[in-house]
């Protein structure tokens, strides 16, 4: 028994004394890898340059054309001739590139689209990144066929063409490798760009790399590797890892994938010199958390160190610090920035100490480091930037400036696309929108800086977008959203609508008094016509009483002459017979003076003409109508109309006219001709309505 607890006593020293041995000589870097495939950039897989613009943008010389990133977004700007760009360089806010049969710069326009001018040679103060190796290499980097050598703080960094990075120190020795059999997805490199000493970007012959050094979060091994992890323990900076595969232990700060399998004795020996830690609830309120709330119901909490607390939430974990009735938030983590994802299932979160934490997830184990994540993020808290913006109406796409202070936009708009960037100068480039009028909750983190809205409702909005960050408040920046309204609902169109209104009142009005005065005037008018008609009828009634008293009197002064003519024509006759019977006993003398007396009464003129005074008025000018009309009449015949139109007999015209009966029938039988009558046209009735 004694033997047995010298001998574990003994293997612990050991273990012990290698952990500080390891501490003691680990001086190389660490690093979090992330790599991006043309399925992320959208062009050709070579890559040949990279280099940086003091505000955050990559640009990188790629075959097929100028290739762009900000952080959230990549952009190909081809060359007119669509050639390769093998060299790329950014000069006080000019963007230089070179292939083969080109050479010019670049320029953005104020909706940030870039634009290729062609140029003979370069302005003598811009040059391309010396590509010359001047420090001496080991032989192992030198078999590989170097190709470009950076300084990145007190390393150096060699690309080379077969093996991936080689990274050195001063006096030139291997300090990290990588290669695709590490994280490096391609063994070829055709540049490095160093945008600090913290942060590289790699440009492969398929891809581009992304390598923080010394990061506060990284991959410590490959899932493959590890499998999926039940406990973990730190002693000193040995890290022991308990999980579905087995055993394994490693110094903390030793490279990825450096993880050596233990043994079930040896790795329990470990967990029994220092057991995992427990949970404990969470007794008290969480106060000081993000404005999303999401650490308010979380899905699982894990105890560490100090009081410290990490509640988990979907993909993001936050680091509470528990007081006696509150809980402050201390820093936060959305592994989504990073490329990775917690595991749904078991504990995925093992503090280690006061500042490190072994996080599970699908892609293998990380290694948190807090209190450098929380330093990583101090000053660093940048607003999110707007990149582009245009809006689709019909089949026309219109570019709004990204300076604007407002975004109008008219009625029926089919589509606004906006484009946010963070730059590359940032450690985390997750955004979330809020469309306040729309939505009163916030959209999920998302790395693509493309945000869209279709159709909006007329009306004002306030566009609200924010960063994420590991403390702190989320940096945040507004704008006002203006759809416009249609046009029949503008304030012009209101006020036309007014004025049409009031004209169309003033219009009612004037329509309404202008019946009222038509029908006043209609009124008048009935009043004054029936005035008129019944005066005209009193004077049609007096008219047609004098017209009535002037025929009468015609008829009875025409009587009168009949009987008169009738009584002297018996005188006539009777003097004839006297003389016929007495012969000579009666004078001649005598006779034809008292003859030619009854003669001249007969035919006496002045009767005629005072008949014809007496017709004309009774009959309204009948006389002179029928000479108008029927100018070769004669005077016997205009008489002979007149009696035919007093509808006289026969016998009673001869008696006036002092003629006989059938000389009256011939002049009736001359004056249809003259008239022009018809035979079948009656003479009398023609007369009368004449």
């Amino acid at each position: 028994m004694g033997k047995h607890k010298i001998t574990r006593i003994s293997f612990t020293l050991i273990l012990l004394a290698i952990a500080y041995l390891r501490a003691f000589s680990a001086q190389a870097p660490t690093f979090l890898i992330q790599n991006y495939s043309i399925n992320d950039y959208k062009a050709s897989c070579q890559n040949w340059e990279i280099s940086v613009s003091h505000y955050g943008v990559l640009y990188i010389a790629n075959n097929s054309g100028l290739l762009t990133f900000d952080g959230n977004n990549w952009e190909l700007y081809p060359l007119p001739d669509k050639s390769p760009i093998e060299r790329v360089v950014f000069h006080n806010d000019t963007i230089y590139t070179k292939g083969e049969k080109s050479l010019g710069y670049w320029t953005r326009s104020e909706h940030n689209e870039m634009f290729y001018h062609p140029i003979d040679r370069l302005p003598s103060h811009v040059s391309f990144r010396d590509r010359s190796l001047k420090i001496n290499l080991p032989d192992e980097v030198l078999r590989q066929d170097p190709t470009v050598v950076e300084k990145v703080g007190e390393y150096y960094v060699v690309g080379t063409s077969r093996a991936g990075l080689y990274f050195l120190d001063e006096s030139g020795h291997i300090l990290r490798h990588l290669s695709t059999d590490n994280q490096l997805q391609d063994n070829i490199v055709h540049s490095i760009c160093v945008q600090d000493v913290n942060l590289l970007w790699v440009g492969l012959d398929n891809g581009i790399a992304q390598i923080d050094i010394d990061k506060s979060i990284r991959l410590l091994a490959h899932r493959r590797l590890v499998g999926k992890v039940e406990a973990a323990t730190l002693i000193d900076s040995l890290l022991v890892l308990r999980s579905n595969a087995g055993y394994f232990s490693c110094n903390i700060y030793e490279p990825q994938d450096q993880l050596e399998r233990l043994t079930p004795q040896e790795g329990e020996k470990w967990f029994e010199i220092k057991p995992k830690m427990t949970f404990q609830p969470l007794n008290f309120r969480l106060s000081n958390i993000d404005p999303t709330e999401i650490f308010t119901n979380p899905d699982n909490i894990y105890p560490a160190p100090q009081n410290l607390y990490w509640l988990t939430k979907g993909n993001e974990a936050g680091l509470f610090e528990g007081t006696s009735n509150s809980a402050i938030l201390k820093c936060r983590i959305l592994f989504d920035n990073y490329g990775f994802n917690l595991i749904s299932s078991g504990q995925q979160i093992f503090p280690i100490s006061d500042s490190l934490s072994v996080v599970s997830v699908m892609q293998g184990v990380l290694v948190m480091n807090i209190r450098q994540m929380i330093a990583e993020n101090i000053g660093g808290l940048t607003l999110p930037q707007f990149n582009k913006i245009s809006y689709q109406k019909e089949k026309d796409q219109v570019m709004i400036n990204p300076s604007v202070n407002e975004i109008i936009l008219p009625n029926k708009f089919q589509e606004l696309s906006i484009n946010i960037r963070t730059t590359v100068f940032t450690p985390n480039h997750q955004v979330s929108y809020l469309l306040e009028g729309i939505t009163t909750e916030w959209s999920p983190w998302q790395q693509d800086g493309n945000i869209s809205f279709l159709q909006l409702p007329e009306g004002e909005y306030l566009l609200h977008i924010r960063k994420y960050v590991a403390q702190g408040p989320f940096p945040e920046i507004t704008i006002p959203l203006i759809v416009k309204p249609a046009w029949y609902n503008t304030v012009w169109a209101y006020l036309a609508y007014v004025v049409s209104l009031l004209f169309l009142f003033h219009s009612g009005i004037n329509y309404y008094m202008r019946l009222i005065r038509q029908k006043e005037e209609r009124v008048k008018e009935e009043q004054e016509q029936q005035e008129q008609q019944r005066l005209q009828k009193m004077k049609e009634d007096f008219l047609e009483g004098e017209l009535k008293d002037k025929s009468n009197e015609l008829m009875l002064q025409t009587t009168a002459l009949v009987k008169r003519n009738q009584a002297i024509q018996s005188l006539v006759e009777e003097l004839d017979r006297q003389k016929e019977t007495l012969g000579d006993r009666y004078p001649n003398k005598l006779y034809k003076r008292l003859r030619e007396l009854m003669e001249e009464a007969l035919n006496d003129q002045a009767d005629w003409i005072q008949f014809e005074s007496y017709f004309n008025r009774a009959h309204q000018n009948f006389i002179e109508r029928i000479r108008q009309d029927y100018s070769d009449i004669t005077t016997g015949d205009l008489r002979i109309c007149c009696l035919l139109r007093m509808n006289l007999s026969t016998k009673e015209i001869a008696s006036l006219l002092n003629i006989s009966v059938r000389a009256v029938e011939l002049r009736r039988y001359r004056l249809r001709k003259r008239l022009g009558l018809e035979g079948d046209t009656n003479l009398v009735e023609f007369l009368i309505n004449y």
